[in-house]
């Protein structure tokens, strides 16, 4: 099973390069990092970094399209190089790549595998109740039992892509692909990652999280 770990990056070269090299170190698989039109010379420290490393293909979008749209260029220049199976991780350490080999394993099994973290005292308290409350909302409609609807460390198999391939260009991505998971009744495992949270005020936003509410309604009686 040739698999590809595909990382979205914007503004965290530093951060970025401590998890590229941590993959490297974990693992044997190609890595695709997509700069989404970073403004602090990621891609230029990143290109100088890794030019030379043959298992390091770095993408850039010269305007930043958001988190949706570079797991997208991701997945599409995974599946030309001729992978099978996507990993995605994050670039800013919040994603342990250790358990790198267990998503391996999972998705031997599995065409789908979504990460969930612990809902403890690590996670910011408001993130914490949204994410229930989604996990709720969506479960209600969708008939899909996720731990986590936030995690963005997934992956999944070539053969489920256009059944699961999403629209969100930014934040609600994690969400909308559960949305489409649940109404193809598209069978997953979750594997419990570790909670890490080094910025509590980066990522979704309190607004962030109701403009993924908005789209719900969309996402329920879209064909």
């Amino acid at each position: 099973m040739k698999i590809y770990i595909i990382i979205p990056l914007y503004n965290e070269h530093r951060r970025g390069v401590k998890t590229i090299e941590r993959v490297l170190e974990v693992c044997t698989f190609p890595i695709i990092v997509v700069d989404d039109g970073s403004t602090d010379m990621s891609y230029e420290m990143l290109n100088n970094r890794y030019s030379e490393n043959k298992r390091v293909i770095l993408l850039r979008h010269i305007i930043n399209l958001g988190k949706g749209a570079a797991m997208k260029t991701g997945a599409e220049m995974a599946w030309k190089m001729g992978a099978e199976t996507i990993i995605f991780i994050d670039a800013d350490g919040q994603h342990n790549p250790a358990h790198i080999p267990a998503f391996e394993k999972a998705l031997q099994r599995n065409q789908i595998v979504f990460g969930f973290r612990e809902m403890n005292s690590s996670m910011p308290r408001v993130r914490k109740w949204g994410n229930l409350l989604a996990v709720w909302i969506i479960g209600l409609l969708f008939n899909i039992k996720r731990k986590d609807l936030l995690c963005g460390y997934l992956g999944f198999r070539k053969d489920v892509y256009k059944k699961i391939l999403w629209k969100s260009a930014r934040y609600g991505i994690e969400t909308e692909m559960a949305t489409k998971v649940g109404k193809n009744k598209l069978a997953f495992e979750q594997i419990k990652v570790d909670t890490i949270y080094i910025d509590k005020y980066k990522g979704v936003s309190i607004l962030d999280a109701l403009k993924i509410l908005t789209r719900i309604p969309f996402w329920y009686f879209e064909k």
